[in-house]
């Protein structure tokens, strides 16, 4: 059996490894020392984690697919947007559907890749406060998740459909937004509000009104699998490979991916170079402690090639020299 671990180490200098172990009694026993003998939340949080959950989906269910475990390595991100989890916003409105900070920013991020080539293969990204009872104040959530591996594409919220060939597998929102996008030369985006002035003002030429601010990179991700937004784009190399593999896979499985922000802009489009996908296997060279598992480069996360290769050339028209130097 594997064990989460968590090291706390307390003000009387005690130092205690939580653990899921192989008991629910033993596991809320350690849970109680970190509680200072609370056993009645001890023993509910042991009973939760304890529990078999069971997972069904029609579109999963039909899925004839087997993977090597030997070959599968995984990224995980308990908390994204861990500051808006602490602050506990439940009132924030939002604008066409995107929220720009509060707990609906907070997600689970689970990732898995091939741990030869770095390719995101699976990602799950569950989403645990979307909407809250106002009466009972108990909050509603929802999970995304998308596989890709050996020409099977499938992913959630989609006709159960086993598997789609093709380079371009694309749910019908896709369809709907990228012939918009593509015809009008009008995308829409996510970014960070700490985004660099000179991408906001390349953005602003290229989407107009259509850019949209929002907290967590997780959650940026998720407005483009769910289609809220054309493109989330982030110029600086604060992101880690927790932060992103999820939805690369998703977004893989819907005809997408997630690319090096500034190899893109490296990148002439007429060599026909495949976009410089991100990878999750390899350590950033001359750097220590989680650089090491940086995204460099900055990334972009979209739903759509043909829409992402139309994107970048406005973008790059729009930004000066400078601004497109790596």
């Amino acid at each position: 059996m594997s064990f989460l671990m968590i090291w706390f180490v307390f003000t009387l200098g005690e130092k205690i490894i939580l653990r899921l172990c192989p008991t629910e009694e033993e596991t809320a026993e350690l849970l109680s020392k970190v509680l200072n003998g609370n056993r009645l939340a001890s023993e509910a949080l042991a009973k939760v984690v304890h529990q078999d959950v069971a997972f069904t989906d029609p579109t999963l269910d039909s899925a004839e697919i087997t993977i090597p475990q030997d070959i599968l390595g995984v990224w995980v991100d308990p908390i994204d947007s861990t500051y808006q989890y602490i602050k506990g916003s439940a009132d924030i409105k939002s604008n066409h559907g995107i929220f720009p900070s509060g707990l609906q920013c907070v997600t689970i991020l689970i990732g898995v890749y091939d741990i030869q080539t770095g390719v995101p293969l699976m990602g799950v990204i569950n989403q645990p406060f979307v909407s809250q009872d106002l009466n009972t104040l108990r909050w509603k959530g929802q999970c995304y998740w998308g596989l890709s591996y050996m020409g099977t594409n499938i992913y959630s919220h989609q006709p159960p459909i086993s598997k789609r060939n093709g380079s371009e597998p694309r749910s019908q929102l896709t369809e709907d937004a990228s012939s918009e996008a593509e015809s009008s030369h009008h995308f829409s985006a996510v970014i960070s509000t700490s985004e660099k002035e000179t991408i906001k003002a390349a953005l602003s030429r290229v989407c107009g009104d259509r850019i949209f601010r929002a907290a967590g990179a997780g959650y940026k991700s998720l407005c483009v699998v769910q289609g809220l937004v054309d493109i989330y784009i982030f110029s600086e190399d604060t992101t880690f490979k927790w932060d992103s593999c999820a939805a690369h896979a998703i977004l893989r499985a819907m005809g997408g991916g997630m690319v090096d922000f500034k190899e893109c802009l490296d990148r002439n489009p007429e060599t026909g170079l495949d976009l410089p996908q991100l990878v999750y296997h390899v350590e950033n060279k001359g750097t220590s402690g989680v650089d090491r598992w940086a995204n460099k480069g900055g990334l972009i996360a979209y739903r759509s090639s043909k829409q992402l290769e139309t994107f970048l050339s406005l973008l790059i028209q729009n930004l000066a020299p400078a601004d497109t130097c790596p």
